[in-house]
């Protein structure tokens, strides 16, 4: 098998304390429920391997599901907005290649089968783009490893956005806004659209994002959102000067959600043998 996955029940983040049952979770849940869950999930598609194309695999992808359980249309700041081969892992080298050697450093990169990692989803108010890694001891003195790990997955990607064409080269005009840009109109359908989430009343949206990069260097990940509640505000960064924007009540027909909401994390093992 390629891999196993393990997924926790929703609960609320706010709610969470270091002592809580599984059972109380649950009826925390059902006593305080919030209007917008995240839900996490795994599943597996059949597509070509990266590196050979004339080979089809499965690939693991991750769903981020958006949910709207209230009767009012909202919008808000998604958890993500990298897809697929547009995934950004946060390697803190400052790195440049040229075009034929993002092949080469590709498939170099180490293995960490049997080894057991955090993956940290969080698109701040500051960062718009990344997904960080940590060991799941909260060891800090084991920096160094944690930073091959990005770097071998960063590598991966940039040579997934290459191969789509897209080599992002400078990604730090995706790392800030700017006040100009955020308009309603570009919130609703313009240049930051996919930016945001729009739910209806009950609606259900929902991001997948290719896992590939995680199999290839094996481990066990643990996949989990960052942030305990949407915010109403973003950090503009305009002429080097950093501020809180706060976003519009309502755009279109949607109101502005900020607040907690119900989440979960799922685990995948890669390499482990079954």
């Amino acid at each position: 098998m390629d891999g196993h996955i393990c997924i926790t029940p929703l609960f609320n983040m706010k709610a969470k304390t270091l002592f809580i049952t599984l059972f109380l979770l649950l009826q925390m849940q059902s006593l305080f429920p919030q209007c917008i869950s995240i839900e996490l999930s795994v599943t597996w598609e059949m597509g070509s391997h990266i590196f050979y194309k004339d080979s089809i695999v499965s690939i693991p992808m991750l769903n981020i599901t958006y949910r709207n359980h209230c009767d009012t249309n909202y919008y808000f700041f998604k958890v993500s907005s990298r897809k697929e081969g547009e995934l950004i892992v946060l390697c803190p080298a400052m790195r440049t290649f040229a075009h034929f050697d993002l092949l080469k450093r590709a498939k170099a990169h180490h293995n960490y089968a049997k080894q057991n990692f955090y993956v940290i989803i969080e698109k701040t108010p500051w960062y718009n783009i990344g997904w960080d890694i940590d060991n799941d001891t909260g060891d800090y003195d084991d920096k160094n490893h944690i930073i091959n790990v990005k770097c071998c997955l960063d590598d991966i990607y940039r040579y997934i956005r290459s191969e789509n064409n897209n080599t992002t080269t400078n990604q730090k005009k995706h790392w800030y806004f700017v006040q100009s840009i955020l308009t309603i109109e570009n919130i609703l359908s313009g240049s930051v659209q996919d930016q945001f989430v729009f739910l209806n009343s009950g609606e259900v949206y929902t991001d997948t994002y290719n896992l590939i990069g995680y199999k290839l260097v094996e481990g066990c990940f643990t996949f989990l959102i960052g942030q305990n509640e949407i915010k109403n505000y973003v950090i503009t960064y305009d002429e080097s000067i950093e501020q809180e924007f706060e976003l519009p009540a309502k755009v279109g027909e949607y109101q502005r959600y900020s607040g907690a909401f119900n989440t979960n994390k799922v685990t995948v093992c890669f390499g482990e043998e079954e």
